[in-house]
């Protein structure tokens, strides 16, 4: 009777190992899709337009004198 339980908790520990292998897998997929669905979301959005930051000065006071000059 002794040997009977001895194989069925051996077979409830293979069990509770192969759960534990299949929950591992699950996590390890998720946290991939995790990453993948951020990804798609960052690339999901349109590129935003460029806008330099440095603008010459002098370019825009020389076109903003020649349409002041052009309304006369």
């Amino acid at each position: 009777m002794w040997a009977m339980s001895n194989v069925t908790l051996s077979a409830g520990d293979r069990l509770k190992r192969e759960l534990q292998r299949a929950v591992e897998r699950i996590r390890t997929e998720l946290d991939k899709i995790e990453i993948l669905s951020a990804a798609m979301s960052a690339f999901s959005k349109p590129v935003p337009d460029y806008e330099p930051g440095f603008r010459h000065l002098r370019h825009v006071t020389a076109s903003a004198l020649e349409l002041n000059s052009a309304r006369r």
